[in-house]
């Protein structure tokens, strides 16, 4: 109820019509911000889909001119090649007018698409440089004037480029459409590329009459490159078709998919035929440069199929989108007009409430009979309905009342503020001696002089009463009619009028004379105990100073958390609690010259000798660390050769296991014999690595090379990695039953996506509550790892 103190002050200072203004008011400001950021979004998402239409209109007449510039550099490459041959110039080919119509034609559409989209898509200036060039072309007249195609078909494929960062295109959120922008926007255009270049080289190996091993490289580099973008155009259109809900992608595209890539095997096939001949040639087939021209026409009409395809897409997306924001709008005013409707409703029977509840109060006053019926069955009209019952339990409550004050084994009171009784029960009288309460109510006049034998005693409890208004189990020595002395305990509370003044105190009175009897006989004995102990602990000081010192050493070396926070990309976070005053469990995370070292062990036992040995581990661990031995097969032997021989100078028969984790960005190297390593990927998948056969346990056997094996494992961005000693799985409930590993898992999955610190505390903060009051026999270490 503390929470909602200052909802309900609010609540009370308002009337019903200000009530419902303002829960209104907070309904309606959240509902308005969250279908703003809807709308925002949708409107976001047509925005998106449209800027990728305006690229497709770019991309039409840009594809046009990636057809007819190349070809019309051909015709000019195979008339120099025949004009070459027969030593005179020949009449220019019928097909260039033609041609060079058609990219005027592609041009004007272009410029026609710029004017209408160039200032959303940046394109302008880029345009003029491209017609700039082609009019470089036309005004031309070198000798090898075909050779200069290479700029301007270079600027329209960074035009392209420009246009597909500029749209949006390649980065479309739905698998169909993605797939197919991926093949206008890169596979095609780079295999028509590819094609035009085999066919300039096929002319010039015409032209020749020579397969130079320089040509045969060019081919055989350009079959190789043509094979792979075939493939992959090949698979990725499927995964459009696959990914396509409409589902009408496969029977629309995949006719011409199939003749284009038979098409492009078979060029490959013939151009494989072409680099395999001898270096002199006398004739070249013919059907080389026709089944590559097929082929090429057969890309483009690909390509006129795709994009086609790819905007009845976009625009159904649109549409879609355009739909589902209608949608909202239209059920956000209906749920609006009904809930404006609905309140309007409740107010008015609230208030036919409240009228109701007024002439029922008024009837309870006057001490009339309540027949008060309402239609609603809520919670103002149970209040309604209480009234009568109230009344009713008034009375027989002062009956009860009048009982228990003239019954009770414990004595009432009433006191003024200056120590006069009001009124006491015979309870209280018979406590203090007298023979009846007005015997009692004559004789007593002033409490702080005639009842306290401390007369300091009514002071401090008018101060506490001031203080704190109510009191409990006030002790205090008092005087009998007879002036002997007992001892009583009181429980008071204070009433206060308007102004906050004290009108009286009341409260109860038990004579606790026996218990205070037996309290003081009580304590002296403990006086005696106390004196026993202090014996003792004077006995365990040394002790107790030998075991502080390894506590603090334990805790001065594990790794702090500003240390924790300047390793790259880990997010770590570690919890050691031992089970007595010095543990032996054991966890570190090193850093040396960029590379992290990170361990975690638990020593057999506890105490003293369980303690010394998990330090020697830490600063053996650092040694070697300092001295960068790399090979993690080399350290764990070293490092147990070392413990092995302070543990067998100390006559110890302690050992410990122990895993070592060397960590490179994002690759983990495991080694070392100790509990499974749990490893939770950013998707939930839980993987459990047992590490029983890559180590041995440290300080047992002298020689352990053989046992030693390391693990590699990669982590990705969210991966989770938890080690841990046996104090968490083996920690027991009030019924005995162990927390288990699998218990452990399921906390880390569950919490995957928290920090490290944060999926530390779930997984100690369920391990509490497995355990509840049960005694933690174990040593508890958890170390959690996450990849950033």
């Amino acid at each position: 109820m503390t929470l909602f103190k200052p909802a309900i002050a609010l609540m009370n200072r308002l009337k019903y019509p200000q009530k419902f203004f303002l829960i209104s008011l907070l309904f309606v400001l959240p509902l308005a911000l969250v279908m703003n950021l809807l709308i925002s979004e949708l409107d976001s998402r047509i925005e998106f889909t449209q800027k990728e239409l305006y690229g497709t209109a770019y991309l039409r007449p840009l594809n046009q001119l990636w057809q007819y510039i190349p070809q019309r550099q051909l015709i000019l490459q195979r008339q120099f090649y025949k004009n070459a041959q027969s030593l005179k110039t020949s009449s220019p080919s019928q097909e260039l007018p033609e041609l060079q119509k058609k990219i005027e034609q592609e041009f004007i559409k272009l410029t026609e698409v710029d004017r209408q989209l160039g200032q959303e898509m940046q394109a302008s200036e880029r345009l003029r440089d491209i017609r700039f060039k082609w009019q470089g072309l036309l005004d031309g007249q070198e000798f090898l004037g075909f050779r200069n195609h290479e700029a301007l078909l270079e600027e329209i494929n960074l035009f392209r480029r420009h246009v597909v960062d500029f749209s949006n295109l390649i980065l479309d959120p739905d698998l169909d459409t993605y797939y197919l922008m991926d093949a206008i926007a890169v596979k095609l255009p780079e295999m028509q590329k590819l094609l035009y270049k085999m066919m300039y080289t096929e002319a010039e190996i015409v032209f020749n009459q020579e397969v130079t091993n320089e040509k045969k490289a060019r081919l055989i580099s350009l079959i190789s490159l043509l094979g792979d973008y075939n493939s992959e155009l090949a698979a990725n259109l499927e995964r459009a078709f696959q990914n396509n809900l409409r589902g009408n992608l496969r029977n629309a595209l995949s006719i011409h998919l199939r003749n284009f890539v038979v098409s492009i095997s078979e060029v490959n096939t013939y151009i494989s035929q072409l680099a395999s001949q001898d270096n002199n040639i006398s004739v070249i087939k013919n059907f080389y440069y026709q089944e590559m021209e097929r082929t090429l026409d057969d890309s483009f009409t690909l390509w006129q199929k795709v994009v086609e395809h790819l905007d009845e897409l976009l625009e159904a997306r649109i549409q879609r989108f355009q739909e589902r924001k209608q949608f909202v709008l239209t059920f956000v005013a209906i749920v609006m007009v009904s809930i404006v409707y609905l309140f309007v409703g409740f107010y008015l029977s609230v208030m036919r409430t409240v009228h109701q509840l007024d002439i029922a109060s008024k009837q309870m006053t006057s001490g009339g009979t309540i027949s008060i019926k309402l239609d609603s069955k809520d919670e103002l009209s149970m209040v309604v309905r209480s009234f009568n019952s109230v009344a009713i339990a008034l009375r027989e409550s002062e009956e009860k009342y009048r009982s228990i004050f003239e019954n009770s084994v414990d004595g009432i009171f009433q006191t003024t503020v200056d120590g006069r009784y009001l009124s006491v029960n015979p309870a209280l009288a018979r406590i203090y001696g007298y023979d009846s309460v007005e015997q009692m109510l004559a004789q007593i006049v002033d409490v702080k002089t005639q009842l306290y034998v401390d007369r300091d005693r009514r002071q401090q409890f008018q101060s506490l009463m001031e203080e704190n208004d109510t009191i409990t189990n006030f002790e205090s020595q008092v005087y009998k009619r007879d002036r002997t002395t007992i001892w009583i305990s009181e429980n008071v509370r204070a009433l206060r009028d308007a102004q906050g003044q004290i009108l009286y105190y009341e409260g109860t009175v038990e004579d606790i004379s026996q218990r205070k009897i037996a309290e003081i006989a009580l304590d002296g004995a403990n006086k005696q105990i106390l004196a026993l102990n202090n014996l003792l602990k004077l006995e365990n000081l040394r002790m107790s100073s030998e075991l502080d010192v390894t506590r603090k050493l334990q805790q001065m070396i594990l790794p702090k958390e500003q240390e924790l926070e300047l390793i790259a990309g880990l997010d770590i976070a570690g919890f050691m609690e031992p089970a007595a005053e010095v543990g032996g469990d054991y966890y570190d995370v090193l850093q040396q010259n960029g590379r992290i070292k990170i361990g975690i062990g638990d020593v057999t036992g506890h105490g003293l000798e369980s303690g010394m040995l998990m330090i020697m581990v830490q600063t053996a661990v650092r040694t070697l660390l300092q001295s960068e031995e790399n090979d993690p097969v080399r350290f764990l032997d070293i490092l147990n050769r070392t413990i092995y021989g302070n543990v067998q100078r100390m006559s110890s028969d302690k050992n410990l296991t122990l895993s070592l984790i060397d960590y490179e960005q994002g690759k983990l190297i495991l080694s070392g014999q100790h509990e499974e390593m749990i490893l939770v990927r950013k998707n939930g998948t839980l993987e459990r690595f047992d590490t029983i056969d890559l180590g041995f346990p440290i300080g047992l056997e002298e020689e352990i090379f053989g046992f030693l094996d390391q693990k590699h494992i990669h982590l990705h961005g969210g991966d989770v990695v938890v080690l841990y000693t046996d104090g968490i799985t083996e920690a027991e409930d009030e019924e005995r039953k162990l927390y288990g590993v699998d218990r452990l898992c399921e906390v880390v999955r569950q919490n995957v996506e928290a920090s490290a610190l944060e999926i530390r505390q779930a997984v100690i903060a369920d391990l509490r509550s497995h355990i509840g009051n049960q005694k933690i026999y174990d040593d508890i270490t958890l170390l959690v790892l996450k990849q950033k």
